[in-house]
């Protein structure tokens, strides 16, 4: 009866076993860090890279790796220090082979201001379009030539500034689709003007339109009201390198979470202290008393809609006290005891059952 009954309990810790190796489910060790970088460009430019940091970052490190469509690797090191110009949060690349290439920084470190270790080894991976200029048209024209006559257009390469709130869009006419809305003073390349008072410009590497009436070759004068203030972010959002939301963005806030505001500019934007450098965040992101929850139809331009995979990651830190890999290791470590313990008992069964 003994025997019958030590069988029965070795396979049912046999079935537990396999259980919880069914069950227990690895965490992406993913880095909580973000990156950022255009998701296009052309064959010939220059793109930038950099890491999205949380916000008690105060330096970084990283190995960022641009893998071209044949098989061609440049690689770069990634240094950033707090306060420090000369270890900025970006690199740049040449997109010198047309196709789709992978970005991926590695063996990201971040520490805090008191050198703790936030996160060690972690990585991150994007995809760019490098598109060959040869398919560039000089002749556009979105209708067949029945209906419309073709628009034309002059090749340029200049730096132009908004002059005014305007919006962006997918072609050149206000019936085209609306991809978003600059502020007074944002920089852009423009690559053309068209016959019809449009023009031809490229915003986060990526080829849109703007009526020409809102562009000016002339820098635009920002003017700040000076101000030194806590104020309270209404909703998750970005923190920028200017006042656009084309610019490099260098950080997020979570909603509720307060910072010194140092300015407000005329464009709609403010100029804020984030980690000991001077940022920006759109101006309406911003309040001056502690916030409730905000509703999803409140979400704007600059809050990129859905959370980013760092965000979520984030946030299951603070949920649960322990980053995801640290997580995922104590599951490997139970697993193996449960598995250690299962191997002994049988073995002191099949012992005694021999015996």
């Amino acid at each position: 009866m003994k025997k019958v009954l030590y069988q029965i309990s070795l396979i049912l810790m046999i079935m537990i076993i396999g259980m919880i190796s069914v069950f227990i489910t690895k965490v992406s060790a993913d880095s909580i860090a973000g990156l950022n970088c255009p998701s296009s460009t052309t064959i010939g430019s220059n793109f930038t890279v950099s890491l999205i940091l949380p916000g008690n970052a105060y330096s970084a490190q990283a190995n960022i790796t641009v893998k071209f469509s044949d098989g061609t690797t440049s690689t770069q090191s990634l240094v950033y220090l707090n306060g420090m110009g000369d270890f900025p949060n970006s690199v740049s690349f040449n997109a010198k082979v047309a196709g789709n290439a992978t970005v991926t920084a590695s063996n990201i470190v971040i520490s805090d201001a008191n050198a703790n270790t936030v996160e060690s080894g972690g990585s991150k991976s994007a995809s760019i379009n490098i598109a060959s200029n040869s398919v560039a048209p000089t002749v556009e024209n979105p209708v067949s030539n029945n209906e419309q006559p073709q628009i034309t257009f002059s090749d340029i390469n200049e730096t132009v500034y908004t002059s005014d709130r305007c919006n962006v869009r997918k072609s050149y006419s206000t019936n085209s689709e609306k991809i978003t809305t600059l502020e007074k003073g944002t920089i852009l390349k423009r690559t053309g003007i068209a016959s019809n008072g449009w023009s031809r410009v490229v915003y986060n590497g990526t080829t849109v339109y703007i009526s020409s009436q809102y562009l000016t070759t002339t820098p635009v004068e920002i003017k700040f009201q000076e101000v030194n203030e806590t104020v309270y972010a209404t909703q998750e959002c970005n923190l920028r390198k200017s006042w656009s939301t084309a610019s490099d963005k260098v950080g997020f806030l979570t909603q509720g979470q307060e910072i010194t505001r140092t300015g407000i500019a005329d464009n709609g934007w403010s100029r804020v202290n984030y980690n000991g450098q001077v940022v920006y965040i759109a101006t309406r992101l911003l309040t001056t008393e502690k916030t409730e929850e905000t509703s999803e139809e409140e979400l704007t331009d600059d809050t990129d809609i859905e959370k980013t995979e760092e965000e979520i990651l984030s946030e299951i830190q603070e949920e649960i006290g322990i980053l995801p890999e640290v997580g995922n290791n104590i599951a490997t470590v139970l697993y193996i005891i449960m598995t250690t313990i299962a191997i002994c008992g049988i073995t002191i069964g099949v012992y005694y059952i021999k015996k």
